[in-house]
């Protein structure tokens, strides 16, 4: 069975025929203490998916996956997880050789690819997977003066689509880029991290095609930036020095716009902090604290962040917080900027015992239904942006 679920990038939720990995399954909850268990299946095994996405409008889902030095795109229906068509690349087979990113724009119209063992992104049509163009990283890094960085570069470059002015921005390195696909020599540089005060890098970016608004993850900064019908309409910087490098994305929301972050502190667990980017200053709340890294996943649908909470008995459970009109839940105003309060949660489920090989648990809803995989580990890398990939 394919799973039809979106995959943050490079989570290693793995198909596997050897006997030792036997006991690994998800689960899909349909909702509170209603669930069915899942099995990959061996006849659908094309390896290790690296990033899944779909698109509601098509109704259609794309995985990519990765077996040795083959990578293949796999589109599948998104109401049956039935294969419809795959797409197999050969890449260089090498251990350092696994960072890989696609797109598909809001209207389903076009996949964008890029691996780092090439240097050109390949534009495909997303239902049939066809190529139907490329435009290369080194043009674009030497028309910026990027070439000395162009290694560190593609092991790390992010895109997105904004559609409706027909370009893709580019993440390279500390600037962003906005490039015409047809047009290389009318790209020009959106934002650069290098003329502020403080060393600055960026890790990630998401676009909200509703809202026209562009996000961008830095180490310690975040970057919003909204558009208009004829280019960028706003920019804004907003510093989150006090929490450090240890600092990771939760979820962001666009629409209500604020901003959810977790604080690594002693003994591998995390303050959760909430930034309301409402007012002309940010706001910080603090909301729950001392929580084990385990997992989370916030719901923007909803506005519902999951986590996983540990008990004495090391028993687990899914809680979750309702952030839907937070600010007057809690009588927050703009004149304190500062915030220490208890957010109210609540009990979505308890979950069924669970091997202590499994370090980590990955979360998703999709169609109404919450995906819940256990992982043997997850690394810092994929930790630090696991919230931009879903």
């Amino acid at each position: 069975m394919l799973m039809n679920f979106q995959l943050p990038d490079s989570l290693q939720i793995q198909a596997k025929k050897r006997q030792e990995f036997s006991r690994d399954f998800a689960l899909g909850f349909l909702g509170p203490d209603k669930f069915v268990k899942l099995r990959e299946c061996s006849k659908a095994n094309g390896g290790t998916v690296l990033l899944g996405h779909h698109c509601d409008k098509l109704n259609l889902g794309v995985v990519l996956t990765r077996e040795g030095s083959t990578l293949s795109f796999i589109v599948h229906s998104m109401k049956t997880a039935h294969s419809l068509r795959q797409l197999r690349l050969q890449i260089e087979s090498n251990y350092t050789n696994y960072h890989s990113i696609f797109r598909v724009s809001s209207d389903g119209s076009t996949l964008l690819f890029f691996h780092e063992s090439k240097t050109d992104f390949e534009i495909r049509n997303f239902n049939s997977l066809k190529k139907r163009g490329s435009f290369d990283l080194v043009t674009i890094c030497r028309k910026f003066n990027l070439l000395e960085y162009f290694n560190q570069i593609r092991v790390s470059v992010d895109f997105e689509f904004i559609l409706h002015l027909g370009k893709i921005v580019l993440m390279l390195w500390n600037k962003l880029v906005l490039v015409n696909k047809n047009s290389l020599n009318q790209a020009e540089v959106l934002y650069d991290c290098s003329e502020l005060p403080i060393k600055e890098r960026l890790f990630g970016l998401r676009y909200n095609s509703e809202q026209k608004a562009l996000f961008a993850v830095g180490m310690t900064s975040f970057f919003l930036f909204g558009f208009d019908g004829a280019g960028l309409s706003y920019s804004r910087h907003i510093a989150c020095n006090q929490f450090g490098r240890a600092m990771r994305l939760l979820g962001w929301d666009p629409k209500d716009n604020f901003i959810l972050i977790a604080e690594r502190i002693m003994g591998n667990r995390e303050n959760y902090h909430l930034i309301d980017c409402r007012a002309p200053d940010p706001i910080f709340i603090s909301f729950l604290k001392s929580q084990p890294l385990k997992g989370t996943y916030y719901d923007s649908k909803k506005q519902r962040l999951f986590y996983i909470e540990v008990g004495v008995d090391q028993s687990k459970e899914i809680r979750l917080v309702d952030l839907k009109d937070f600010r007057v839940k809690y009588a927050l105003d703009d004149q304190q900027k500062e915030w220490d309060l208890e957010f109210d949660t609540e009990l979505y489920t308890a979950l069924p015992p669970i091997h202590d090989m499994y370090t980590y648990f990955f979360m998703k809803m999709a169609r109404g239904s919450l995906f819940f995989k256990p992982l043997r580990g997850i690394d810092e890398k994929n930790l630090k942006d696991a919230a931009l990939r879903l």
